[in-house]
């Protein structure tokens, strides 16, 4: 009785399975950078983006605040038809069906059988008949098998719930997929506007200098130059003519990697992407929701969160094999030497009845099962701790990378104006005579270099845009 007693102990505690509680994770009550107040200069735009929540940050909103509507085309035909997220749907659909199998352990399992033996029965196993031999049979059968495992322990009950568990973990790596394509596409887009202001750039400097170069050989010509001047006016058109074919490319590149995100022949959506647009106008402020809301609902954070329930529900299958297994099985059917008879009298059989096995012997092959499933569990919930704290970097370095970002656009704005109209003045001062031609060369390079930097610092800007998307988890669970 004592040792009954020990034994009894040890597999309740064996099979105590606590139950599942989310993971707890030190978030902050507010982000560090903030947003909803940038520099003083920059002035509200009329595409306002509204507050980004976990429920309002849809892809619709998002990207539509910024008023491009290729852009918007573009985004709707990636998530429609990206071959990543069909990959990732499939996925869906196979976590969905191993669920389904998992279920149906719930309910017996009927399998129908039907065969024909032709057997001769050796003498030396019946003795008494003499050891004469046997004459060939033919055995005729056809009936069911059945077996329906009764979950008295949970073991089926955890298995449903694991594989649930990791169909919403499917689902959440879909709406990842998803966002990350967005911003990946937004990337792409931004990237061809940025280069086709680069090269926007490099072409009109082409133009000022070339006309600059005609001034020198004028003036040369008309014996008020020098050939010195002109040389060094050639120099520099030719220098800003280099910088156009690495541009060009620049501009092909993206193209074509916008053809490769919404899944349709590169040079089909490069022909679509040959007028020239410009980067369209990013908001000035962006307000975002609370932080605990925010890193919980992210897809990544959502998916790990899934697969850590998932693992706990394995160690409460594992845990459950300490108990026996209830069973009934049974088997109906007919057998027959004549297949004519099948169905005819004496020829039907059947037995049914309950089935116990415990692998009372094996428990610690039992043991050693549960204890896998446990560091299994353990670092599914290291991955989410790590993830979560993946998310608050990413958060906070895409809000301090937009801030800095905008503000860099403003002060790059203002330098290039400013090298604009010095530039000008240059030009009519060497024209008037009042000023030599070195303070030409050096204020059209001043302007070509400031140009370059404010489409580059615009470019910046808008990656910021779409990383500060993809950092706080893009659109919400539909």
């Amino acid at each position: 009785m004592h040792k009954a007693t020990i034994w009894l102990t040890f597999l309740l505690n064996a099979c105590a399975s606590a139950a599942y509680r989310e993971p707890e994770v030190q978030i902050p009550t507010a982000f560090r950078e903030r947003l909803d107040s940038l520099a003083p200069q920059a002035q509200p735009s009329p595409n306002a983006v509204p507050v980004i929540t976990a429920d309002t940050a849809i892809i619709g909103e998002y990207w539509r605040a910024l008023g491009d509507t290729t852009l918007v085309r573009l985004l709707g035909e990636a998530l429609g038809a990206n071959l990543d997220v069909r990959a990732a749907e499939a996925r869906i659909r196979g976590a969905r069906a191993s669920r389904s199998e998992a279920t149906l352990d719930f309910v017996p399992t009927v399998i129908a059988t039907a065969g024909y033996t032709r057997q001769r029965i050796a003498g030396a196993s019946f003795p008494i008949a003499g050891g004469g031999s046997f004459p060939d049979q033919d055995i005729w059968d056809a009936g069911f098998d059945a077996f329906w495992e009764v979950d008295v322990f949970g073991r089926i009950r955890r298995g449903v719930q694991a594989q649930g568990a990791l169909v919403g973990a499917a689902e959440e790596d879909l709406r990842n997929v998803r966002v990350s394509l967005a911003a990946e596409v937004a990337r792409a887009y931004f990237e061809l506007r940025g280069s086709q202001e680069l090269l926007a750039v490099a072409q009109r400097n082409g133009q000022n200098q070339r006309r600059t170069l005609e001034l020198t050989r004028e003036r040369l010509e008309g014996g008020r130059g020098t050939a010195f001047d002109t040389e060094r006016a050639q120099t520099q058109l030719s220098s800003t003519l280099a910088l156009i074919p690495p541009f060009e490319e620049r501009v092909a590149t993206a193209k074509y990697r916008l053809g490769v995100l919404v899944a349709r022949p590169p040079s089909a959506v490069a022909r679509e992407l040959d007028s020239v647009a410009p980067m369209p106008p990013l908001p000035p402020s962006v307000a975002v929701s609370s932080p605990d809301t925010l890193i919980r609902r992210r897809p990544d954070v959502s998916a790990a969160e899934r697969r850590v329930a998932a693992e706990h529900a394995f160690v409460g299958a594992a845990k459950a094999e300490y108990w026996p297994r209830l069973a009934v099985g049974g088997n109906a059917g007919f057998t027959s030497d004549e297949f004519g008879d099948l169905g005819g009298d004496g020829t039907f059989r059947y037995s049914v009845g309950p089935v116990v096995t415990w692998p009372f012997l094996n428990l610690g092959r039992v043991k050693a099962r549960t204890d896998q499933a446990r560091s299994l569990e353990d670092e599914a919930r290291a991955a989410y701790d790590q993830t979560v704290l993946q998310a608050l970097e990413e958060v906070e370095s895409s809000l301090v990378s937009y801030r800095t970002a905008v503000e860099g656009v403003q002060q790059n704005r203002d330098a290039a104006e400013a090298s604009a109209r010095a530039a000008d003045l240059a030009r009519l001062r060497f024209t008037g005579g009042v000023a030599d031609f070195l303070q030409v060369l050096d204020a059209e390079r001043t302007q070509l270099e400031s140009e370059n930097r404010l489409a580059v610092a615009r470019t910046v800007a808008a990656n910021a845009y779409a990383s500060l998307y993809k950092a706080l988890g893009g659109e919400p669970m539909q």
